[in-house]
């Protein structure tokens, strides 16, 4: 096994990023005494508070909600310092400008170093989360030799075979040599030049926790 990495730890990152986020909001109104008023107006705090509860849930749909509603706010305050600054003390000025820098930032790290590959269409919204490992083993997909990228115990990411094409949605068999043999039937739910996502399907809870009992064991 190679660079092994349990995502929750990446997970772990997103959420101290939310909580800031979500803390912004809170410290901007206890602090608005000191500056002459509040820093924000309510649109501006409902959008961050609302980007820190999207990075709380771990589903790419929803994270990418977080970054619109990001833009919306970073959109919304660039304009009213660039035009409407007349309007600020320089003291609210340098606050508001610090907290666009913050919220920008924190989001820029979430989405550049933890999305991707950590986030895909394996993860549905009503199944539990599940951690994902970078390993590689050696796997047969359709009768063709291969290795995973990363694996946990709802899905994969797995190296494709120079010649072989898959399409979103299209059904493939992933057999696990060094988990028992375990043969998973799957579900392709990201297509990438060089490796596909897949949705494990029908997998029995005896060789889900087969899987995930081998992935702690690796650590």
């Amino acid at each position: 096994m190679e660079n092994k990495i349990d995502g929750s730890i990446r997970f772990l990152a997103v959420q101290l990023a939310a909580t800031v986020l979500i803390a912004v909001p809170v410290l901007d109104v206890s602090s608005a005494h000191g500056v002459a008023g509040a820093l924000f107006d309510l649109p501006s705090y409902l959008l961050v508070f609302a980007t820190g509860l999207c990075l709380f849930i771990r589903h790419k749909t929803v994270w990418l909600l977080g970054g619109s509603l990001c833009s919306m706010f970073l959109g919304l305050n660039i304009y009213q310092l660039l035009f409407e600054s007349s309007n600020l003390s320089a003291t609210m000025y340098t606050y508001r400008l610090f907290d666009c820098i913050l919220v920008a930032s924190l989001v820029a790290a979430v989405f550049h170093f933890f999305k991707y590959p950590y986030l895909d269409r394996r993860q549905h919204w009503l199944s539990p989360t599940a951690s994902r490992y970078d390993v590689k083993i050696p796997v047969t997909m359709n009768g063709v030799a291969t290795e995973t990228l990363d694996l946990s115990y709802t899905g994969a990411r797995i190296a494709v075979n120079q010649g072989q094409s898959f399409k979103l949605n299209q059904r493939v068999s992933i057999q696990l040599s060094e988990i028992d043999d375990i043969l998973c039937q799957a579900k392709v739910v990201q297509v990438d030049p060089n490796d596909i996502c897949v949705h494990f399907e029908g997998t029995s809870d005896h060789e889900k926790e087969l899987i995930r009992q081998w992935l702690l064991s690796q650590k």
